[in-house]
């Protein structure tokens, strides 16, 4: 699968809907593909008080629900079209899940590089 197609799909996920009035979900929408070809998609909750999660950690649970850990190609973008990197957390996030995923590779808005150039010395 290309970039091209793995971006339409989190454009399509994308939607920010309010909660309440400082809580919402899917400002920022993933998707995945994996070594088994098996597509996720996730979206993130934000809250005021930081107990929400971001839209990796949606679509890692459900890689987990199908027993999938390696993921080859990722995709995130914000607002529903512009394209950005995961966060720190969600980077180490997807080094735990599977220590092949160094190779993962991730589309930025003007490359694409493999995970293991977004993480620090590990």
């Amino acid at each position: 699968m290309s970039f091209e197609e793995l971006l339409k799909i989190a454009k399509k996920s994308s939607k920010e809907i309010a909660l309440n009035s400082k809580s919402s979900y899917g400002k920022v929408a993933v998707a995945c593909i994996t070594s088994k070809n098996n597509i996720y998609t996730g979206l993130c909750l934000k809250t005021t008080c930081n107990v929400g999660f971001c839209a990796e950690t949606a679509a890692i649970a459900k890689m987990l629900d199908n027993n999938d850990t390696k993921i080859t190609k990722l995709v995130a973008v914000c607002n529903g079209n512009e394209i950005i990197s995961p966060c720190g957390k969600c980077r180490e996030q997807i080094y735990q899940l599977n220590h092949d995923n160094l190779d993962c590779e991730i589309l930025l808005s003007d490359k694409i590089v493999k995970l293991k150039e977004l993480l620090p010395e590990i």
